[in-house]
């Protein structure tokens, strides 16, 4: 009991003359005035909506005008859209084999032999001579059943010293057409049906690619345009924090002045001042970055006027809940994904590959049927020992005699037969047919990976979709929760049961309990675009053909 009495008799002193100093150095302290620069405050500056709004620069676009501004101007689905126009050339260079053609040879020739035969010597001299000049055409066009026709008009005049010779210069024309028609081989498809069925075949896989490509492009630039509602509500919500913290610091500075609060205060709210105002300053770059990204992929001129103007999006990141049925959602996955239809149109392309091999297999029996006719013309001939004339009058005349001789004269002729070529053996066509149906077995495989792949890829798009769904709906009640922590925490400070290092606290988790929210927000939006990717609905049949029509229309004026 002596010891106990005797510390109690030496520490309650102490204590009073510790509690009086402590007391004296706080009035002290509290009569001191504040500094200027500590007592002033600095405004929040104008975030880059308001700055814009003030002077005239915002543009606010929805994300359904943006998507069509992207159909319109993005430069991938221009250059992806450009191949469209490359494989429909194709198309038509594949049936250039069918145009028609004319082939004219025009010539003259001069022959001078010795008589070596008294059948055909000249009539003077010791030699033959003969003169030809030729005017000859000819016809040729490729029909759609496999077959050919060919027209051919030959006329010349030759002059000629043999004394037998009835002409001199004598002038020969003839017409004839033939047909032939393929009937085994070449019957049902031959090389240009095939490159022609091949060059519609790939043009459909362009158009298949090029939606994908579209597809790809916009759920892209829809992810961007939440980017950007992201970056400027993140914005403001670090700039609210700014504000909460300057008035934290006003509080502190009345509250020190008058003596209830010590000096720190004042340096801890500065200094959580300074660190938000370096957060805010950080989220004002990543609005303009955000811009700058989604001003590349809707504007093909890099001088536009987007470019001068501050895009301010007209939709907000509300929570509105996406219902989607799991098994639809795959049964529309693979109705409608374009990387199955491209597999088809490759199986096609294998099979009209196939068809040509096995058709150079068949023996080729082709009918061939020609008619022709022929005319000549020249002077008269007399004969010398009776002075008789030699040649019909009918016969006398130049070309224009010959020409008409064609069809009066009755010198026809025809032909009607068959050609057979029979293949024995082709181990090179056999070795292409193995690999054709090695290639479809590929096919087949690859095709069932990737439907496979697909019906994960939406599983996993569904089950994103609900987790962020569930991170919303959580990040809202950790939101209120944290508001009512701060408001609770200013009462207590303000009835002097708390401090201030504390409120600061609570004003900063709500701040990171906004952005939580913000961040889920986004990230549900997001597993929207990519479940609609998935399920490749995102665009309708109409928005193709916006993007083929604008994105090929001439550079004008953005926005009107």
């Amino acid at each position: 009991m002596k010891i106990c009495s005797f510390s109690y008799r030496r520490i309650i002193p102490s204590c009073v003359v510790a509690t009086l100093g402590f007391w004296g150095l706080s009035m002290a302290q509290a009569q001191k005035p504040v500094p200027q620069e500590i007592s002033a405050t600095a405004s929040l500056p104008l975030s880059p909506i308001e700055q814009a709004e003030k002077n005239g620069t915002a543009l606010h676009i929805s994300l359904k005008d943006l998507t069509k501004l992207a159909l319109q101007n993005n430069l991938d689905i221009a250059i992806s859209d450009t191949n469209e126009e490359l494989f429909q050339q194709k198309v038509v260079q594949a049936h250039g084999p069918y145009d028609p053609a004319i082939s004219v040879t025009l010539g003259t020739q001069s022959n001078k032999r010795p008589n070596t035969n008294l059948t055909n010597r000249s009539a003077q001299g010791n030699f033959n001579k003969m003169s030809l000049a030729t005017w000859n055409f000819q016809f040729t066009q490729n029909i759609p059943t496999g077959g050919g026709i060919v027209g051919t008009y030959n006329s010349n005049r030759s002059d000629t010293n043999q004394q037998f010779a009835l002409f001199s210069p004598q002038y020969s024309t003839s017409l004839s057409f033939q047909v032939t028609q393929p009937l085994n081989r070449n019957r049902r498809i031959d090389q240009i049906r095939g490159t022609i069925r091949l060059a519609n075949l790939d043009t459909k896989i362009n158009d298949s690619q090029f939606k994908q490509t579209v597809t790809s492009t916009i759920a892209n630039i829809q992810s961007m345009y939440w980017d950007l509602v992201g970056a400027i509500r993140d914005y403001e919500i670090k700039r609210n924090s700014v504000n909460l913290a300057q008035i934290s610091l006003q509080n502190n500075i009345k509250e020190v002045e008058i003596g209830v609060q010590p000096r720190i205060s004042i340096t801890e709210a500065r200094a959580e001042m300074a660190n938000r105002e370096v957060d805010m300053l950080a989220s004002r770059e990543a609005i303009v970055v955000a811009e700058n990204n989604l001003r590349s992929v809707i504007s093909a001129d890099r001088n536009g006027e987007i470019w001068q103007k501050v895009i301010v999006p007209a939709d907000t990141a509300d929570f509105k809940e996406y219902q989607v049925d799991p098994a639809q959602a795959i049964e529309t996955a693979l109705r409608n994904r374009p990387e199955l239809e491209q597999f088809s149109l490759q199986m096609e392309e294998n099979d009209v590959n196939h068809r040509l091999d096995q058709n150079l297999k068949k023996w080729q029996v082709d009918f061939v049927a020609s008619v022709g006719t022929t005319g000549v013309a020249g002077p008269q001939s007399i004969n010398t020992q009776t002075g008789e004339p030699l040649i019909d009058p009918n016969f006398i005349g130049g070309i224009g005699v010959a020409n008409s001789t064609l069809f009066t004269g009755g010198f026809t002729s025809w032909f009607a037969g068959f050609n057979l070529q029979i293949p024995l053996r082709n181990r090179s066509l056999d070795a292409q047919l193995a690999q054709l149906q090695i290639q479809r077995r590929q096919l087949e495989m690859n095709r069932t990976s990737t439907e496979q792949k697909i019906v994960v890829q939406v599983r996993n798009a569904i089950e994103d979709l609900e987790t962020n769904k569930q991170r919303v709906q959580t990040a809202q009640v950790a939101l209120e929760l944290s508001q009512e922590q701060l408001d609770g925490e200013n009462k207590r400070f303000q009835a002097g049961m708390s401090q201030n290092f504390l409120v600061l606290q609570r004003q900063q988790d709500l701040a990171t309990a906004e952005g939580t929210e913000l961040q889920a927000l986004i990230a549900y939006k997001k597993s929207m675009i990519s479940l609609q990717q998935a399920m490749y609905n995102l665009l309708g049949s109409n928005d193709f053909e916006i993007a083929r029509t604008l994105s090929r229309a001439p550079t004008g004026p953005l926005f009107r």
